[in-house]
């Protein structure tokens, strides 16, 4: 064989074993993606129960903090390495700092600005890590990624957690001590990426054990609103599926009238609605007392249009056998923590984020289901501006939106319902800069 016929074999060499290589390194480029993914999400994560950082140092609040470091580096190292640069929508991060500048201004005029400071220097390393790993990847990957770690991290806390529901408890971390209302989030977050594929018309074993799986753990929870929020969250894929495949649809039938029998002739509604061995002041009507106290803030002082900052997690209340209330709402804690202005910016932020997924239709199902069921909750709930779960999720979604036109010229992703479980092959071709 000549030298040009012995180039020409090197080259089919080359070609054959080219492709294979670069779907390897993709794949690989995926699972670390999960990997910073969850060590996001242990994290954010609570590490002990019933304590609120304020300002001092200990082991726990290093440990995390090291973490969080951790998944910025590592996030950072993925972005070098990407072969194309994904666009990211920069308004969320700007409203987002909007906000924590907001809150800060509040935290100096309360006299406590040391712990706000932290909190939201903590934020923004959680919004830089999701930047960063949403830029290097496909919005679908991006997504799928994260389903993926939600995943892992929430079957780990409710296999080893199955032991508070004995005796009527409700399903909550043992492992983290994380609250029921908490797990939720984890749970319900790979249940309806679960559904969702169902749905879409690519139901598989897999997809069928998961959604079971997860929803089942997010019932034993007993989070009320939350269930509120995913139920609304599943109404949301079915009205999004253009087609089902036929023994989906057999099944939904089919669970219409045993949906009617369990709510009917069996008491698990009212275990839900009246749960027994709450606390008084964990209950709805406790809670408002403490939204009373921070509503009734006059209009006169600055906390009342710039807060006192994120590290507000209490309130005290007067009148009550007990002193301090917890502010279980995301809504009611922007009040207490940015005041009307940064409220208002958040609100603003949420509000164009849902019309924006909106308007892909139903190639946008999944996405907009997420923001239902985390809106929904936040309503009774903490967590949609403060390093978590919650947070995580709402600012990866915001900050892969990218308007429809620039993404078909830019990107080229198909407009069709997203696999969040699909890994995209790179295309080496397109190089450019956020």
């Amino acid at each position: 064989m000549g030298r040009g016929g012995r180039a020409a074999a090197r080259g089919d060499v080359h070609t054959w074993w080219s492709g294979p290589l670069v779907v390897r390194k993709a794949q690989y480029r995926s699972a670390g993606a999960v990997v910073i993914w969850i060590v996001l999400i242990v994290s954010v994560t609570a590490w002990r129960k019933g304590v609120y950082f304020e300002g001092a140092f200990d082991t726990v609040v290093i440990a995390k903090a090291a973490l969080q470091a951790l998944a910025v580096l590592m996030a950072l190292a993925l972005r070098r390495t990407a072969p194309t640069v994904h666009p990211v929508a920069g308004g969320p991060l700007l409203a987002v700092l909007a906000v924590l500048a907001v809150s800060m201004v509040g935290a100096l005029d309360a006299g406590a600005p040391a712990a706000s400071a932290v909190l939201a220097v903590r934020v923004v390393l959680l919004a830089a890590t999701v930047v960063l790993l949403a830029s290097s990847f496909p919005r679908k990957d991006v997504l799928g990624q994260m389903v993926i770690a939600t995943g892992v991290v929430g079957a780990v806390l409710t296999v080893t957690g199955i032991g508070t529901i004995a005796g009527g408890g409700r399903l909550a971390g043992t492992l983290l001590p994380i609250s029921p209302n908490g797990l939720i989030v984890l749970c319900a977050i790979p249940a309806l990426a679960a559904i969702h594929r169902v749905l879409s018309g690519r139901a598989t074993a897999g997809a069928i054990i998961a959604a079971c799986f997860f929803s089942l753990a997010c019932i034993a929870t007993q989070s009320r609103t939350a269930l509120l929020g995913m139920a609304l969250a599943a109404v949301v894929l079915l009205l999004g599926a253009r087609s089902l495949q036929r023994f989906v649809a057999v099944v939904l039938v089919a669970a219409v009238p045993v949906l009617f029998a369990v709510v009917t002739y069996t008491g698990l509604v009212g275990t839900l609605l009246n749960r027994e061995g709450e606390t008084s002041n964990f209950t709805l009507n406790s809670r408002t007392i403490a939204w009373d106290v921070v509503l009734q803030t006059p209009f006169e002082s600055l906390q009342k249009w710039v807060g006192a900052g994120l590290s507000v997690k209490t309130v005290h209340v007067k009148g009550q056998y007990w002193n301090d209330q917890v502010l279980d709402s995301s809504w009611i804690s922007a009040l207490a923590q940015t005041g009307l202005i940064g409220t208002a910016v958040l609100a603003a932020l949420v509000l164009v984020v849902l019309v924006l997924n909106l308007r892909g239709g139903s190639r946008n199902a999944l996405p907009i289901a997420l923001l239902v069921f985390l809106l929904i909750r936040s309503f009774l709930e903490t967590g949609l501006l403060d390093a978590s779960v919650t947070f995580m999720v709402f600012i990866a979604l915001a900050a892969t939106f990218v308007p429809p036109r620039q993404a078909r010229d830019q990107v080229g992703e198909p407009a069709v319902p997203a696999d969040p479980l699909r890994v995209s092959v790179p295309d080496r071709s397109y190089h450019q800069a956020v």
